[in-house]
């Protein structure tokens, strides 16, 4: 072949691919032109909601959900901004674009996913009844005409509607609660890890958790704007990477006391 032609072919062949890897890179970047704010990953979560996330004595921000959305941020380049509101004005913040992405244990719907998007998910966990110990509720179908404390936009108020409870509207998990300990509800669902921590501080508490198959593994994954499908990707890429080197793990048994990172699929301890 004639050397000229040679070096043009190859000089050809070369520009194809460069143009290729900087067309693909430019398309992974994407993602960073619909940032709230450049260089940054603004959060938006309740503060409230342990061990998710809460204030320590120190009020510091800290929990799962806080240390995952970090370790996320840095593994993307990001800095973490958080934001934090009440449950029930978490998804009309991210609809105001108040931050771009809610970390909140919040539970992926087939309701939710037809108007917003979800990264990977990142924690599974059982749901639980939580009653007085003298409650005669046994499963979800012994709510039906009983209060069930909840927050009346999240997936376990949700379930209890679905269940014929009337919902009592409560703020926050600590909030349901406390209506449910005061005899002004008769239940409430939620995350069996949630109850296990605040039995934990609680040993003396009148209150008691029942598993039954009749409700959905609760999972938690990250919650976006449907738009933003590309932040969705990286996010969820970065989670696999911290799964993969046992960040996630090692945060939930932090918090856990047990490995719960991952989708339901995967095995838990």
């Amino acid at each position: 072949m004639n050397t000229l032609v040679k070096t043009s072919l190859i000089v050809a062949a070369t520009g194809v691919v460069g143009v290729g890897l900087i067309s693909s890179q430019a398309s992974a970047d994407s993602y960073k032109s619909d940032l709230k704010n450049k260089g940054e990953l603004t959060v938006g979560l309740e503060g409230t909601y342990a061990p998710f996330s809460y204030k320590d004595k120190s009020g510091k921000l800290v929990g799962y959900d806080v240390d995952v959305a970090k370790a996320v941020a840095k593994e993307m380049g990001l800095k973490p901004v958080f934001v934090e509101t009440k449950f029930d004005s978490l998804v009309a913040g991210l609809d105001a674009n108040k931050y771009d992405v809610v970390y909140n244990d919040m539970g992926k719907t087939k309701e939710r996913e037809k108007n917003y998007a979800f990264g990977g998910q990142y924690l599974n966990s059982e749901a639980v009844i939580i009653v007085k110990k003298d409650s005669d509720i046994k499963t979800v179908k012994d709510l039906k005409g009983k209060k069930a404390a909840q927050t009346t936009s999240s997936n376990y108020g949700q379930a209890a509607k679905k269940n014929k409870a009337e919902l009592v509207s409560a703020p926050g998990f600590a909030e349901a609660l406390d209506l449910v300990s005061s005899g002004k509800a008769d239940a409430t669902l939620n995350a069996d890890d949630a109850w296990s921590i605040y039995k934990k501080e609680h040993p003396k508490t009148d209150l008691k958790a029942i598993r039954t198959d009749d409700l959905d593994s609760s999972g938690a994954a990250p919650m976006l704007n449907k738009k933003d499908k590309q932040l969705a990707k990286e996010i969820t890429k970065a989670q696999d990477k911290l799964k993969k080197d046992g960040t996630l793990t090692k945060l939930s048994k932090q918090y856990f006391d047990k490995d719960l990172s991952g989708s339901k699929d995967d095995k838990k301890d």
